[in-house]
């Protein structure tokens, strides 16, 4: 998804349609599709949402799980609308 179709206060899902880990470490959220180094960190939960706080292009910031986080710039692809799992 990209980032300038995100609204402020609206919620999102992470896509579930591929094997997808979630980290969340030192104040940011990171989102990775596949296997690798960090498969043991966090997987996915089921109907895994967050809701877009909005920033500037240097910190954007999601609320997820109950904490404020920065995300990172790589984990929009990621996103998706609560109505489908494309990006």
């Amino acid at each position: 998804m990209k980032v300038s179709e995100l609204k402020v206060g609206e919620l999102y899902k992470i896509r579930s349609d591929r094997i997808t880990h979630v980290i969340v470490r030192r104040g940011f959220l990171d989102i990775h599709v596949g296997h690798g180094h960090f498969e043991a960190d966090a997987k996915l939960r089921p109907f895994d949402h967050l809701v877009y706080l909005g920033g500037n292009a240097g910190s954007r910031r999601v609320m997820y799980r109950g904490e404020n986080l920065i995300i990172y710039p790589n984990a929009w692809q990621h996103i998706v609308p609560l109505e489908g799992d494309k990006p």
